[in-house]
C-alpha cells in the first residue's frame, strides 16, 4: 500500500507512543524516606525503655531466685547441725597483714552440700585452710553466688593465692559493726550470721589443723522474729574497683568484707551505714570502710533473703533505723512490717 492515512502525520510515532510502556514511580522520595525513619526512630523511643524494664526485672527475678537457694542450703545446714551457718570457721590469726588473707572455710564453701553443688564440696577439706584445698574447690564459680545484673565472676587478685578464687555478690549479714581484733569470740558480732569460735591443733605438713568450731547462733537467738532479721544480701561494690579485688575479692578470702557486711547505726564506730546505690562515689561513704556496706546492682533497692527464707527489696532510703532492727538478731527492736 502506497497511499497514506488522512488526519494522521506520522504513524510510527503515534505507534511508538502508544506501545511504549507507562513509567510508573517506584521508589521513595527523600522527604518519605525521612518521615520513616523518624517514625521507626520514635517508636525504638518507646520501645527501648519497656525492653530495658523487662530485662532489669529479668535480672531482679533470677537474683532473688539466687538468694532464695542460698537460704535454703543454710536451712539446709541448720537443720543437720542446729544451728545458723557461720559467717566464717576459725579466727582472723592467719591473715598476714601483708597479704596472705588466708582464712578457714566461708559460709560460701560450708553450705555447698546443700545446694546441689555436691562436686565442689566434696573438694574441700573442711578442717584446713583455703590455700590448703586444691584450686578447683575455691576457683569453680558457683551461679548461685553470682548476680546477673553484675558482671560475670572472675579469680581474685592479691588474694590469698595467684590465682585466688571465684568470687561472690552476695554477703552475710554481720550486723551492725566490725568487730575490732580483741574481739577473738566475735561476741560483739549481732546479725544472724557470725563467726564460730574456733579449736585450732598443731599444725602438720599442710598447714594448721582445725580441730572443732563452736557455733554461735541456733534459730532460737534470733529473737527478733527471722522474718525481721537480714540473713544475706547484695555487697555493695565501688565502681571504681576492678572486679575481684579488695571487697570483690574471692568470697574464700580472709578479706571479710567480701563474705560479711554491716548496716544499721554502730556506736563503737560512731556513725551509720545505708543501702549504697550502685554509682555512690567512694569519697561519700560516711564510716571510712568502703567494703563494708550492702547495696545491690539495681535501679533504687537492695535484695535481702531473711532468717525465715522469704526475700524482699529494700529501698536505698530505708531509714537508718530500720535498717539496724534488720541488722540485729536481738536487739529488741519494734519494727513494722511495712517500714521496708
Amino acid at each position: 500500500m502506497t497511499g497514506t492515512l488522512t488526519g494522521i502525520s506520522d504513524v510510527r510515532g503515534v505507534a511508538s507512543r502508544h506501545s511504549r510502556p507507562r513509567a510508573d514511580p517506584t521508589g521513595f522520595t527523600l522527604v518519605e524516606l525521612l518521615v520513616v525513619i523518624a517514625i521507626i526512630a520514635t517508636l525504638i523511643g518507646l520501645l527501648l525503655p519497656a525492653v530495658q524494664s523487662a530485662r532489669e526485672s529479668a535480672r531482679r527475678t533470677q537474683c532473688a531466685n539466687n538468694l532464695r537457694q542460698v537460704s535454703l542450703a543454710t536451712h539446709g545446714y541448720e537443720s543437720a547441725k542446729k544451728f545458723l551457718v557461720p559467717a566464717f570457721l576459725g579466727d582472723n590469726s592467719l591473715i598476714s597483714q601483708a597479704g596472705g588473707y588466708n582464712s578457714w572455710p566461708t559460709w560460701a564453701a560450708l553450705i555447698l552440700p546443700y545446694m546441689e553443688e555436691k562436686s565442689i564440696a566434696d573438694l574441700w577439706d573442711l578442717k584446713r585452710v583455703v590455700q590448703a584445698q586444691a584450686p578447683a574447690a575455691y576457683q569453680t564459680p558457683v551461679k548461685m553466688y553470682s548476680c546477673p545484673a553484675r558482671p560475670p565472676p572472675v579469680l581474685s587478685e592479691n588474694d590469698f593465692a595467684t590465682p585466688g578464687g571465684t568470687t561472690s555478690d552476695y554477703a552475710a549479714s554481720f550486723g551492725t559493726l566490725i568487730t575490732p581484733v580483741s574481739d577473738t569470740t566475735f561476741s560483739q558480732a549481732n546479725g544472724a550470721i557470725v563467726p564460730a569460735v574456733p579449736t585450732i591443733g598443731p599444725a602438720d605438713a599442710k598447714g594448721p589443723v582445725l580441730l572443732s568450731s563452736r557455733h554461735q547462733v541456733p534459730m532460737g537467738k534470733v529473737k527478733d522474729g527471722t522474718s525481721k532479721t537480714a540473713m544475706f544480701a547484695e555487697k555493695w561494690i565501688s565502681p571504681t574497683d576492678p572486679r575481684g579485688k579488695n571487697g570483690d575479692a574471692s568470697v574464700y578470702s580472709g578479706i571479710r568484707n567480701t563474705q560479711r557486711r554491716m548496716m544499721g547505726f554502730s556506736a563503737p564506730e560512731n556513725g551509720s551505714r545505708k543501702i549504697l546505690s550502685p554509682k555512690y562515689a567512694v569519697s561519700d561513704v560516711p564510716i571510712s570502710i568502703a567494703g563494708s556496706y550492702f547495696g545491690g546492682s539495681h535501679p533504687g533497692l537492695c535484695m535481702f533473703v531473711f532468717v525465715d527464707g522469704h526475700v524482699q527489696a529494700v529501698s536505698e532510703a530505708t531509714a537508718i533505723e530500720v535498717l539496724t532492727a534488720l541488722a540485729t538478731r536481738d536487739g529488741g527492736e519494734a519494727l513494722d512490717s511495712n517500714a521496708f
